[in-house]
C-alpha cells in the first residue's frame, strides 16, 4: 500500500511496506510524565493500559533543547522520534506537544490498526504556528465550529490559536455591547479547555484603540469616541478610554489564566488627530505621539500583570519615529496579505504617503517586465496594486528609513516582507501574519486560495530566514468557517 502524503511533512521519515498490527494484546508503557497522553494513545489504538509482551512505549526525554540536534538523546521542545517494529512501537518526546505530534503522525500513516515499520524524526522550525479565529467577523462560527477547527489545527501540529471576539464575548460588566450571538461563558470555558488539552495555546485579542465600532456605536460609550462619523476609534487622550479597555481586558483575561500573551490590536487607527484636543497634540508632536502614548499605557498595564503585549505593525510602519518609544516588552505582528513572490513587484509603503495608495509597484511591470509575472502575482497587482514610477514615487524620507531593507533589485522589485528585519533591528520580536481570508479577490469564484497559499508559503519562508518568533495566519470577513480549513492546512504545511 502506498504511503499517504503527510501534512506537515516530517523532517526525516523512513517507512517500509512491512506492517505491524496493533491490537488489544499490545500493552502500553507510559513514561511520558504527561497526564492525559496515556489515555489518548490507548484510546487511539485500543491498547491495554497494562504492560504486555509487545508494547507501545512513551518515553520522556527530560532535557528539552531550544533547537534540534543531529544526534544524541536530548530533544527539542516539540520534537518527537518514532520507531515502529513488529515487536514494539517507541515514541520519544520531551514535552506533551511532542507526544501529541507523534500521535498525529501515527494517525496519518495508520490503516486501521496497521502501522508501517520504520522510523520518523520530526520537529518544527518555527516556535509559534497558529491560526486566528475571529468570532466578530465569522458570524456563522459558534463554539461547535470553532472546536472543530481547533481540533483540526492540533492534528496538523499547529500550537497557537489567536481568538478575537468583539461583541461576541460574554461580557457582564459591559453587557450592553454583548451581541445576541455571543458565546456563553460555559461555551467559552469548554472551548479554551479543549484547545489547551490539545497542546494549543490560546491568545486573546482585544482591540485597544481602533476597530471598536461594536463598543462605540452604543450611546453609553459616546464620550470615548474620537469622532462621530465612523465611531470606531477611542480618543487616545481621554483617560476613560484606557480605563474602559482595562475593564474589558480584565473580563477577557479572567478566561485565560496563566496566559503569556495578549494581542491588543491597535491597527488601522485612521482617526488619529480627529478631535480638537488630539489635533492640537498632533500638530505639536505628530500623530505617532498620540498613538504610542495610549498604547504604552496599555502595554504597561499588561506587562505589570506578567503578560507580553502583541501589536499589529501597520501604524508603527507608518510612524517609524515612535517605534523606539514603544514599550520595550511589546512584540510586533507584521501583517501583509498581498506579497506572493520573492522578490516582490509589490511594495506596501505605509510611511510618508500623504493619503496616497500604500500598495504600489513600478509601472514598467505593465509593459517590459509583464511576462515575468506569475498568474497569482499578476492578478494581485491588477486587483490591489497601483502602478507608479516607484523610485521617484517614494519620498526621500521614506528611502532614508527603509531603503536598506528593500533589497538590491529595487525599484524593479523589493525583498519580500522588507520590514521584518527593520523591526528586528529595532529590538522587536516579530510574529508574521499572512492571511487565509482577507480582502475581496477571488479564485474560480471562490475565495482567493491561490493568493492566500502563496502568501502563507512565502511569509513562512521569510520567517525561517529571519528567525522570527513564528507565524499566525489571519482570517477575516464573514465566510463559512469551513473555509478556514485551507488556512489550517497551508499554515501547518509551510510553517512546520
Amino acid at each position: 500500500m502506498a504511503m499517504p502524503r503527510l501534512i506537515p511533512a516530517p523532517k526525516e521519515i523512513a517507512l517500509s511496506q512491512e506492517r505491524v498490527v496493533l491490537d488489544p494484546t499490545w500493552g502500553l508503557v507510559d513514561r511520558s510524565s504527561c497526564p492525559g497522553v496515556r489515555a489518548r494513545y490507548a484510546d487511539a489504538f485500543g491498547l491495554s493500559r497494562a504492560e504486555g509482551d509487545r508494547n507501545l512505549s512513551l518515553l520522556r526525554e527530560e532535557s528539552a533543547l531550544a533547537t534540534p540536534v543531529v544526534s544524541g538523546h536530548s530533544l527539542a521542545e516539540e520534537e518527537y522520534r518514532l520507531e515502529i517494529s513488529p515487536q514494539d512501537v517507541t515514541v520519544r518526546a520531551a514535552s506533551e506537544r511532542g507526544f501529541l505530534h507523534a500521535l498525529s503522525t501515527l494517525g496519518q500513516v495508520r490503516n486501521g490498526p496497521s502501522l508501517p515499520v520504520g522510523k520518523v524524526r520530526d520537529y518544527p522550525r518555527l516556535a509559534i504556528r497558529g491560526i486566528q479565529l475571529m468570532f466578530e467577523s465569522f458570524l456563522q462560527m459558534g463554539a461547535v465550529e470553532a472546536t472543530a477547527l481547533i481540533t483540526t489545527a492540533a492534528k496538523l501540529k499547529l500550537n497557537t490559536v489567536l481568538l478575537e471576539f468583539g461583541d461576541r464575548f460574554p461580557f457582564e460588566r459591559h453587557a450592553a455591547v454583548r451581541a445576541p450571538t455571543a458565546l456563553t461563558r460555559e461555551e467559552l470555558r469548554r472551548l479554551l479547555d479543549h484547545a489547551r488539552s490539545l497542546g494549543m495555546e490560546p491568545i486573546p485579542l482585544l482591540q485597544s484603540l481602533g476597530h471598536l465600532n461594536y463598543l462605540l456605536k452604543h450611546d453609553e460609550y459616546a464620550h470615548l469616541r474620537e469622532e462621530e462619523k465612523f465611531r470606531d476609534q477611542m480618543c487616545p487622550l481621554n483617560e476613560k478610554s484606557f480605563h474602559t479597555f482595562t475593564e474589558l481586558a480584565e473580563e477577557v483575561l479572567s478566561f485565560f489564566p496563566g496566559a503569556r500573551f495578549m494581542h491588543i490590536g491597535a491597527d488601522e487607527t485612521r482617526r488619529l488627530g480627529a478631535c480638537p484636543r488630539c489635533r492640537e497634540q498632533a500638530a505639536r508632536s505628530g500623530k505617532g505621539s498620540l498613538y504610542v502614548g495610549h498604547i504604552n499605557k496599555v502595554c504597561g498595564w499588561l506587562s505589570d500583570r506578567g503578560l507580553t503585549p502583541i501589536i499589529w505593525d501597520d501604524i508603527l510602519c507608518a510612524h517609524p519615529d515612535v517605534l523606539d518609544a514603544l514599550h520595550p516588552g511589546a512584540w510586533v505582528m507584521y501583517w501583509d496579505y498581498w506579497t506572493t513572490s520573492s522578490p516582490s513587484p509589490l511594495l506596501i509603503a505605509r510611511y510618508d504617503r500623504e493619503e496616497r495608495s500604500s500598495s504600489v509597484y513600478d509601472q514598467r511591470w505593465q509593459t517590459e517586465w509583464k511576462a515575468e509575472l506569475s498568474d497569482v502575482t499578476a492578478q494581485t497587482l491588477a486587483f490591489f496594486g497601483h502602478p507608479v514610477p516607484l523610485e521617484s514615487d517614494l519620498s526621500e524620507r521614506f528611502l532614508k528609513v527603509y531603503r536598506r531593507y528593500l533589497g538590491d533589485q529595487f525599484p524593479k522589485a523589493v525583498r519580500a516582507f522588507p520590514y521584518l528585519e527593520f523591526y528586528q533591528d529595532h529590538g522587536r520580536r516579530v510574529i508574521c501574519g499572512p492571511t487565509c481570508s482577507g480582502n475581496t479577490s477571488d479564485w474560480l469564484s471562490l475565495p482567493d486560495f491561490a493568493r492566500y497559499g502563496s502568501n502563507i508559503k512565502l511569509f513562512a519562508e521569510r520567517a525561517f530566514e529571519a528567525e522570527a518568533e513564528g507565524l499566525i495566519t489571519t482570517a477575516w470577513y464573514n465566510l463559512p468557517p469551513e473555509m478556514i480549513n485551507f488556512g489550517l492546512i497551508a499554515t501547518a504545511h509551510f510553517a512546520w
